[in-house]
């Protein structure tokens, strides 16, 4: 199947003179997180609203500042093709750009792509990450600084029980954003140290229904939930488990190859790239046995402000599904550094749990 056969042509573009309050309100018309952007009808990047809300965009900055350079696709690419590169961007979605004129010619999307893919016999509980959650009093500028915190774009919302009571992510925090209302500064975006919005919102005042389905849910019978949300939230008891994105689903069609295979996102830099993947790779190789075959590892590094890097990743195996961490540094090789001791921590409390758990069906079977 041909890219051509799945991306959406119908698609709004912005212009590199367009402001950030019309690209909010483009994005939160069309339940979208990022736009493209183009000039005479050529594509020159995308704006993302992950980085929009990061940064001290005014609404009346032009999008010039914030556009960000992304992989492409062409109509005659094959749709595994269009998968590797969505995951390896870390990306929502991606440009369909013909190949001889430049000009935009669609979109593709995460969501798109999983429609069409087959994922076997394979379960939520082997893509699932952890579910990081709020509570849905919470102020609004708490959320979104955790959500920053933990570098992740939506927030399972539970109440004083731990039931689920909805979810949020980013693109609703940015609807309350570009609200013509009084701030105590200047900037659009939310933050608990520089930006409060007036009246104190909370989480629950912007929290939308959550799709969940149980544990042990296939991920072929996820379609039709896909297209109501972007996000499947996997429950047990009425309380949030772990969180599916169809990206997370997409990884599950990821060659596999001998060895475990390290995909970077987001980090542009060849030589921040190759620190990280060092340093990976000498990890993998020690802790290899220990918890079945690893069959890849996704790693999603940012550069911020002040040189500061952040790393999170997502290790799958065959048998105890996705391991999840995050670190921070000021260089790449300290952040990745931090990330594996998360990791080996996480890894060496698994391990133990197993050993724990044989000897107890043992002592069973012996009794």
């Amino acid at each position: 199947m041909k890219v051509s056969e799945i991306m959406v042509s119908n698609i709004a573009s912005l212009a590199p003179e367009d402001t950030v309050a019309k690209a909010y309100s483009l994005m939160i018309d069309r339940s979208i997180h990022q736009v493209p952007v183009a000039e005479n009808g050529r594509y020159i990047g995308m704006v993302f609203a992950k980085r929009l809300m990061a940064s001290s965009a005014q609404p009346t900055s032009k999008l010039k500042s914030f556009i960000v350079n992304t992989s492409t696709l062409s109509p005659d690419d094959d749709v595994e093709k269009a998968a590797k590169l969505v995951i390896g961007s870390g990306n929502r979605a991606l440009p369909v750009v013909d190949g001889k004129t430049a000009k935009l010619a669609g979109i593709v999307s995460e969501t798109d792509i999983a429609q069409t893919a087959d994922f076997g016999g394979a379960t939520v509980d082997e893509v699932m990450s952890g579910a990081i959650v709020i509570e849905e009093d919470t102020l609004l500028a708490d959320a979104v600084s955790k959500m920053r915190r933990y570098n992740i774009s939506r927030l399972p919302v539970i109440n004083e029980k731990g039931l689920l009571r909805g979810v949020m992510n980013i693109l609703d925090a940015a609807s309350i954003a570009a609200m013509p209302t009084e701030r105590t500064s200047k900037s659009a975006g939310i933050s608990g140290n520089k930006t409060k919005v007036k009246g104190d919102v909370k989480v629950k005042d912007i929290a939308r229904r959550a799709v969940s389905v149980e544990r042990g849910t296939r991920l072929n019978d996820l379609a039709d939930n896909f297209k109501k949300s972007e996000e499947i939230i996997i429950t047990g008891d009425g309380r949030p488990m772990g969180i599916v994105t169809p990206k997370d689903a997409l990884e599950v069609i990821l060659p596999k190859k001998g060895e475990p295979t390290i995909h970077m996102a987001h980090l542009e830099d060849a030589q921040e790239r190759r620190e990280i993947e060092e340093q990976l790779l000498k990890f993998l190789k020690k802790i290899q046995g220990k918890l079945g075959d690893i069959q890849s590892v996704i790693v999603y590094a940012d550069k911020h402000k002040m040189r500061k890097y952040s790393v999170r990743c997502r290790l799958i195996t065959a048998k105890s599904g996705v391991i999840n961490a995050h670190a921070v540094g000021y260089d790449p090789i300290t952040a990745a550094k931090g990330l594996i001791e998360r990791l080996d921590r996480q890894i060496k409390a698994e391990h133990t749990q197993k050993v724990k758990g044989r000897q107890h069906r043992e002592s069973a079977r012996r009794a």
